[in-house]
């Protein structure tokens, strides 16, 4: 009994944080999903209520030949958030590269 007890807690204390990741979202003129393609997602949605560009350096550890080495590359990334009402929640795409990464739902729009 105990075990179920901690196993119920646990599941109900991840819960928010599983809530705040979507894999996709629905626009007016299409569903959006990670892996998607900038332009795809301007098509399906419109134009963003808000952008936010920049630059990282990303760093990564590659085994070559017995040696490893350290390989640096540069990404970018755009912070998209889309405003659909008062009713619906805002919803906030990070796209690296021209790619969907990740797709979040913040509070209610406006």
């Amino acid at each position: 009994m105990r075990l179920l007890s901690a196993m119920t807690l646990s599941f109900l204390l991840a819960a928010p944080a599983w809530s705040m990741e979507n894999p996709t979202m629905i626009c007016p003129k299409g569903i959006v999903s990670n892996g998607d393609y900038q332009v795809e997602v301007l098509a399906k949605c419109g134009e963003p209520a808000a952008k936010i560009r920049r630059e990282e350096k990303r760093f990564e550890r590659v085994r070559e030949g017995g040696r490893e080495k350290t390989l640096a590359s540069m990404v970018t990334v755009d912070e998209w958030t889309f405003n659909f009402g008062p009713r619906e929640f805002l919803q906030l795409v990070v796209i690296e590269n021209g790619r969907v990464k990740r797709i979040e739902s913040l509070g209610y729009g406006y």
